[in-house]
């Protein structure tokens, strides 16, 4: 309330007073109440015509004019100008006959109040800025109120379901499915027919019985319905107490179960399959991995995991547009479904990036068919644009510990083969391609903190940088920062492997100012060249207890040049919690140089609302766990739609990570998130290019 508390809010007061000083004895003793006051004075009505065009008063003061003449065409004037301000009349003589105090409150006064007494103008004052609050709350719900319900009926008329309006069994209003489930052109048609109509005949006697004992609660009933027409179908009706154009009634929702399984098969469906291509999508293809590598645990069997990368594709897309790039990934994709066997599965890992499970237990075989794959590809040619790929390939043995291990070796892999000029396959040698650490390559886990320690003398991270796109129209170009180690093979190791040893080796807050200066300073140089491009950057919890990183904040916009509204840092939950009063000092000072601020894995702990509470944050990353299998399970829905109205509450954008298929996308955008980021947009990438225009 712009810094008051509900006793001191302002009320702009007029005060008809023919005597300034008495005017102002007024105003002194409002104030010394404690009242916030803002007055206007009018000696006559000469002065209170001049004021007509100044604004409306909340409030008008009108002191008991001489003659009865005089107070009633005062009170016309400022009635006529002011039509919602209340009036309170002052009497300064205690002998004014009581009936014309009476009289003026007949005429529409709020209250008489002698200028002697007060403590009774204190209370008058008070209580009429408190009404007057309270009828504009009213008049401002009552307005939100028919907003909603046109919105309401908007969405009922425009809704798959079935929905009527019954009054006393009989049908008040139903929207186009309702009429066009029970055949009937329009309303008139329907209007005042009982709802036994479309019951049949055989289920009169349950559905008046479950009319009876119908309550004020959510009710279901399974029954056979009828069309105009005589056919049957079996359908749920969904009872629930309502108002229709103010009148009390019943809502009644019908679901065809037919229809609602042939749905249900379709999300499901849905929910696995990748939107554009028809292939499986990731999150089905992790799953499906992980039930196959646990049954060959039993049995002993071995098989093939293929990782398919288009060599160059962001150059590709550049040059023919995104549209027909889309067109070319659909059409590999057809290629590759038609060239493998039926039990292999084929999926869209990524924007370019296809993976097969395979049943191939031996080199030969695998290798066989990744060249196989390869010489399909190169044989596309696409818009007179000649295609080749990438295939890294490994075979499932006893050391894999599960299908990420599965995975991160088929992309070592792929990277061998990538880094050795292209359109080519690599099997997966451990000898050659699994990650190192150290000066001497030997593979010890153990000095990977020895790694973490070079890279920071010597530039050996990596910055790549993921697209966050708004669902709700803002076109401003956000990225969130990540960060990957190189090995001494320049190969990438993964943030959730390194960042476990670099905590455990207290190197995490130097990690955090290496990022910084260097996403600063990228940040900078994208600026210089023109693009409006804001970015998302990491705060560990070693950062926050780092007493010297807002300094080292500062300094790094000073030397780079840059502006703190560029940035938004994004901080753990978990961290936030565990470091709460280290965390409240940064947040204190980032906010004074205008950088944004972001709660990382939003959700994850229960009692999400206090940190709202306490710490100023302008956006809210959802928690991974609530993207996955958004589209097939309720109550993900419902905790995702609860978390987001919590964050509207306190003006707070939300940001759903994670995103990997478009069945989550209309979810979301019904709930009313604002922003996605996930590999459905991009996968990570050193490339700042992504189109947000075109999103």
């Amino acid at each position: 309330m712009n810094g008051y508390s509900e006793t001191d809010i302002p009320i702009s007061l007029l005060v008809v007073e023919p005597s300034l000083n008495e005017a102002e004895t007024y105003i002194s003793t409002l104030r010394n109440a404690g009242l916030v006051i803002h007055p206007t004075f009018a000696a006559d009505e000469e002065t209170l015509l001049d004021l007509v065009d100044g604004g409306q008063p909340e409030l008008i003061l009108l002191s008991l004019p001489e003659t009865s003449d005089k107070l009633a065409s005062t009170t016309r004037l400022f009635r006529a100008a002011y039509q919602d301000a209340p009036y309170i009349l002052l009497y300064k003589d205690p002998e004014t006959d009581p009936e014309i105090l009476l009289q003026a409150m007949r005429d529409g006064a709020r209250d008489v109040v002698s200028s002697g007494d007060p403590d009774h103008l204190q209370l008058v004052i008070r209580r009429e800025s408190e009404d007057r609050r309270v009828r504009q709350e009213l008049a401002l719900t009552r307005q939100k109120l028919k907003e909603a319900e046109a919105r309401c009926n908007t969405l009922i008329d425009s809704s798959q379901d079935a929905i009527a309006y019954i009054h006393e069994g009989m049908h008040m209003q139903a929207n186009p499915a309702y009429l066009q489930m029970f055949g009937f052109v329009d309303m008139g048609e329907l209007e005042g027919l009982p709802i036994l109509d479309m019951v049949s005949p055989k289920d009169h006697k349950r559905i008046k019985s479950f009319l009876r004992t119908l309550g004020d609660e959510h009710s279901e009933l399974s029954i056979a319905c009828q069309n105009s027409a005589g056919e049957t179908f079996d359908a749920k009706l969904e009872f629930s107490p309502a108002t229709y154009d103010g009148e009390p009634c019943t809502q009644l929702v019908i679901r065809n179960e037919a229809q609602s399984k042939e749905l249900e098969q379709t999300i499901e469906l849905l929910s696995n399959q990748d939107s554009q291509t028809g292939l499986s999508n990731r999150q089905y293809f992790m799953a499906k991995m992980e039930q196959t590598l646990a049954a060959r645990r039993e049995t002993g069997g071995s098989c093939s995991l293929f990782y398919i990368v288009i060599d160059g594709f962001r150059e590709i897309r550049a040059e023919i547009g995104i549209t027909a790039s889309d067109q070319l990934l659909k059409e590999l994709a057809r290629i590759l479904a038609t060239h493998i066997d039926q039990e292999e599965l084929l999926s869209r890992f990524g924007d370019h990036t296809f993976t097969i499970l395979s049943d191939k237990q031996n080199p030969v075989d695998a290798e066989t068919m990744a060249e196989r794959l390869r010489q399909l590809v190169e044989a596309y040619v696409y818009q007179q644009t000649n295609v080749t790929c990438c295939i890294g390939v490994t075979l499932l043995d006893q050391e894999i510990s599960g299908s990420q291990d599965f995975i991160n070796r088929a992309y070592h892999a792929y990277e061998a083969a990538r880094n050795s000029g292209g359109n080519r396959y690599s099997l997966y040698d451990a000898g050659e391609m699994q990650a190192s650490y150290g000066e001497d390559n030997t593979g010890d886990e153990a000095r990977i903190n020895e790694l973490i320690q070079h890279a920071l003398e010597n530039d050996r991270f990596r910055l790549v940088y993921q697209p966050i796109v708004s669902l709700q129209g803002d076109s401003r170009e956000h990225y969130a920062v990540l960060t990957r180690l190189l090995d001494n093979n320049n190969e990438e190791i993964l943030p959730d492997y390194f960042i476990r040893h670099a905590k455990q080796g207290e190197q995490m807050a130097k990690v955090d100012r290496w990022v910084i200066n260097r996403a600063i300073q990228e940040l900078a140089e994208q600026r210089k060249e023109g693009k409006k491009v804001n970015f998302f950057i990491n705060i560990s919890s070693a950062g926050l207890e780092d007493d010297g990183m807002l300094l080292w904040i500062c300094d790094c916009l000073r030397k780079h040049k840059a502006k703190g509204p560029w940035i938004t840092f994004q901080i753990h939950e978990r961290d936030l919690r565990n470091h709460i009063q280290s965390a409240k000092k940064l947040i204190e000072g980032l906010k004074k140089i205008k950088c944004q601020l972001a709660i990382d894995q939003f959700g994850a702990s229960p009692k999400a609302e206090t940190l709202l509470k306490h710490l100023e944050v302008d956006f809210v990353k959802f928690d991974f766990e609530l993207m996955q299998e958004l589209a097939s399970r309720q109550d993900q829905q419902d905790q995702l739609n609860e978390l987001n109205a919590l964050a509207r509450q306190h003006n707070i954008k939300t940001i759903a990570m994670g995103v990997e298929d478009a069945n989550s996308l209309a979810i979301l955008w019904t709930v009313g998130v604002n922003y996605i980021q996930g590999y459905f947009l991009q996968e990570p990438s050193e490339s700042i290019s992504y189109e947000f225009s075109s999103a």
